[in-house]
């Protein structure tokens, strides 16, 4: 749009009003080929202010080309303290009146909303602490501030809110930076390009604009003085935009070629190794069990077989994990203890543990401490003293090796990982390492001891 008129009837530059750097007019480029856009990616790249000022752009379009009035757009951000912080605050400073004014209505909600003889749109201006609020929205754009701060069912019910009378080519922009909690699966659709089976049709409809600090000329030194001095980890995902790295990720030590044993290199478990099993029960979300192996010679442990699934009911779960067991003996099964809890079936009081049993998987409780389960998995993942790390995972477990690295912490519990990310595989991980104990359950089991208290000694 190379012009919009004012309300005092004199034309305005439009791109001069918006100031849009070369990869922010990429963004916007996009969105007329493309109907799901990912911007951003690192810091520095203008990204809350390109979705703004996109927004209305978009709606200014619509009533020039279109001649539609009233047209809604979102603008959303994760919770209303982030969306006054990165959008309102800004809107107030940067659109000029003539463009229209933010305003609060019983019919509309907050909303900033264009003048008459700019179509008269609005920009709703909404945060996501209940998305389901807007399951029954209708949006003609939406754009997210921090997409990876949401899950994956934020954006599919945002997705199922993109319509609006008159316009078919309705488009979403996200922008983030790496990390968070839906690090994960921003990063399959708009950086891996991986898709479930039901989008296959619309994955070409998807579309990544990487921006770095260096594409934004309006950066001053101090901003660049002070993303220098970040720690080299930060400086990875904030100033390069890798999306293996990211602020507060929860396992840092991981490492794909140093923790994966390739398909060509996979082996036998031995068959004196002990072995044993670990689950996370899921029915909607997916349940997962975990095989794994201890190398008694040195120690090390091998996750050597996964299996991933939603939608099975218990007996499917069992089942599968009994047939892909074969004649194996496992001197543990360590699962979910929530599968001890029991309910009403048909007049029948029994658990999902009770459901395992009857298909021949004898469940134990697995350790639910989550500060003794992150610490074991922390410690597997540091070298042994050969110099290879303490946990070995097979190329064909593949959501373990996807989600673990994932895996962002809580900002409320900071030493435990973020439960409402991808955690199945984890969780399963988890309960399987429950016979092994941290230092500070081997130094407790010791104290426990009194012949080992000083004091008993000197009777000695």
């Amino acid at each position: 749009m190379e012009s919009a008129q004012a309300t005092r009837g004199v034309e305005v530059e439009w791109g001069k009003l918006t100031g849009f750097i070369e990869k922010q007019g990429r963004a916007i480029e996009a969105t007329y080929t493309h109907r799901f856009v990912l911007y951003g990616g690192a810091r520095g790249g203008g990204k809350s202010r390109l979705l703004r000022w996109w927004l209305a752009e978009f709606l200014i379009n619509v009533f020039v080309e279109k001649g539609l009035r009233g047209v809604h757009v979102g603008l959303f951000c994760e919770t209303y303290p982030d969306l006054q912080d990165r959008q309102i605050s800004k809107i107030k400073l940067e659109f000029p009146q003539w463009m229209g004014g933010v305003k609060d209505t019983k019919e509309d909600g907050l909303c900033f909303t264009l003048a008459e003889n700019l179509g008269g749109g609005k920009i709703a201006l909404r945060n996501l602490d209940k998305p389901e609020k807007y399951q029954s929205a209708e949006f003609a754009a939406i754009g997210v501030d921090e997409l990876t701060k949401n899950t994956v069912e934020t954006f599919r019910l945002l997705r199922g809110s993109m319509r609006w009378p008159g316009i078919s080519h309705t488009v979403f922009m996200g922008t983030t930076n790496p990390g968070g909690i839906g690090h994960l699966w921003v990063k399959q659709y708009w950086i891996d390009r991986q898709f479930p089976s039901e989008m296959q049709d619309i994955k070409d409809q998807f579309i990544f604009i990487k921006s770095l600090p260096t594409d934004n000329p309006y950066l001053d030194e101090n901003y660049w003085r002070d993303l220098r001095s970040l720690p080299l980890e930060m400086q990875k995902a904030w100033v390069n935009g890798d999306w293996e790295v990211f602020s507060g990720q929860a396992f840092t030590t991981w490492r794909y070629d140093l923790h994966v044993i390739k398909y060509a290199d996979m082996f036998e478990i031995p068959g004196h190794w002990p072995k044993w099993r670990g689950i996370d029960w899921g029915l909607a979300k997916p349940f997962c069990c975990l095989w794994i192996a201890k190398n008694p010679d040195n120690g090390r442990h091998y996750v050597y077989q996964e299996v991933y699934s939603a939608e099975l009911s218990d007996m499917e779960q069992a089942k599968a994990i009994k047939e892909l067991s074969g004649d194996e003996t496992y001197r543990a099964t360590y699962a979910d203890p929530s599968m001890w809890a029991r309910e009403k079936k048909r007049d029948v009081v029994t658990s999902t543990a009770d459901m395992y049993l009857q298909c021949g998987v004898r469940l134990v409780p697995g350790d639910n401490n989550r500060l003794s389960g992150k610490r074991k998995v922390d410690r597997l993942l540091m070298n042994l003293p050969d110099g290879v790390p303490g946990l070995q995972v097979f190329e064909t477990c593949k959501n373990l090796i996807r989600t673990l690295p994932a895996l962002p912490y809580d900002k409320t519990h900071v030493e435990d990982v973020d439960t409402a990310a991808e955690d199945h595989a984890y969780d399963a991980l988890k309960y399987a390492l429950s016979n092994v104990k941290t230092k500070e359950q081997q130094q407790q089991k010791k104290s426990d001891n009194p012949w080992t208290d000083p004091r008993m000694a000197a009777l000695t």
